[in-house]
């Protein structure tokens, strides 16, 4: 059965996003655009630190990115999971009189935690572990990620905050078991083979 309880904070949280947006129709677009688009930089981020940590033999930031990928898909894996606990409506067919910049999705298209956040988040995340810089960019990214998706009417602000908190206890958690298990070492050390095995095919290739 499907649950449209929410807080009356959360609530008003939400209608003045959303409020917000009917005043600022010039966004919609934009903001249309980034809720795609910013997850697709953020895993070409994540996907272009770990080409590079290989071609310079980095192995700690190619086994960090490579868990990255990993604990993204965990996380989406628990969210989808929560989405079938909760089963919460989204807001936009649980509150009324609330216009929305994008179409509501169907009743079974559950709102608790928001899928596009936990994806933002997880790769955010993930860079911090990589590049502290790289890190502090994914983190604005993922925010922005997360206003988009109450900008556009299909999340309340909590489904976007524990999306937020999912992906970062999966992921920086994640990271410190793997590295206290062994694993990042070992991945390091098959990075490690790899990479000089190339290294020596392309100086093979040069000799000829």
């Amino acid at each position: 059965m499907t649950s449209n309880n929410v807080t009356s904070i959360d609530d008003g949280w939400y209608r003045d996003v959303t409020d917000f947006a009917q005043h600022t129709r010039w966004l919609d677009g934009t903001m249309s655009f980034l809720t795609v688009a910013l997850i697709v930089i953020l895993a070409g981020t994540v996907v272009g630190a770990g080409f590079w940590a290989w071609r310079r033999d980095d192995r700690v930031r190619l086994a960090a990115a490579v868990w990255t990928l990993i604990g993204s898909g965990l996380s989406v894996a628990c969210g989808l999971l929560l989405k079938q606990v909760f089963r919460e409506a989204r807001p936009c067919l649980a509150l009324q009189h609330v216009t929305t910049v994008q179409a509501c999705p169907g009743p079974t298209d559950y709102s608790f935690p928001s899928d596009h956040t936990i994806v933002a988040a997880a790769f955010a995340a993930g860079l911090w572990l990589i590049d502290r810089r790289l890190g502090a960019i994914g983190t604005a990214l993922a925010l922005v990620e997360g206003f988009s998706r109450v900008y556009l009417g299909q999340h309340y602000p909590h489904d976007v905050i524990a999306a937020m908190l999912l992906s970062g206890l999966i992921v920086l958690g994640g990271w410190r078991l793997v590295s206290g298990l062994g694993l990042v070492a070992r991945v390091t050390r098959r990075a490690g083979g790899l990479a000089e095995a190339e290294r020596s095919s392309d100086q093979c290739s040069t000799s000829g």
